[in-house]
């Protein structure tokens, strides 16, 4: 479990030292099979871009991308506190969400996503 916590970890550091390196305004960094399919955008279209220019210090731009970025922080602690036994050796503390909460960031997402397509289309 120690090497697959770790993994997760080098994955993670190995993609986020991409998207500094390499701008997505300039070419596709990521593919979005959705996208590529419907022709939409789905919830995580322009996270990449966000996460970009978080990282290069424009964080208004960030959320005009998707501001449903922050999402990605709080799920990223929670991995990492569940895998903190198998890296630091202790269990760091656990974030503990209601289920309301996952249901109201369930229907943000819903139309988050149905509002940025409509656009499109009017």
């Amino acid at each position: 479990m120690r090497v697959l916590a770790w993994s997760i970890v080098a994955a993670a550091a190995g993609f986020t030292l991409y998207v500094y390196f390499h701008n997505p305004f300039e070419g596709g960094v990521t593919l979005c099979m959705f996208h590529a399919l419907t022709g939409l955008d789905c919830p995580g279209c322009g996270m990449t871009r966000a996460a970009w220019l978080l990282m290069h210090g424009h964080p208004i731009q960030s959320l005009a991308q998707n501001p449903f970025l922050f999402v990605i922080f709080i799920a990223a602690y929670m991995g990492i506190a569940e895998l903190s036994p198998y890296l630091i050796g202790r269990r760091l503390p656990q974030l503990h969400i209601p289920n309301w909460m996952l249901i109201v960031l369930c229907a943000l997402l819903f139309v988050f996503t149905i509002a940025r397509n409509v656009i499109k289309f009017l």
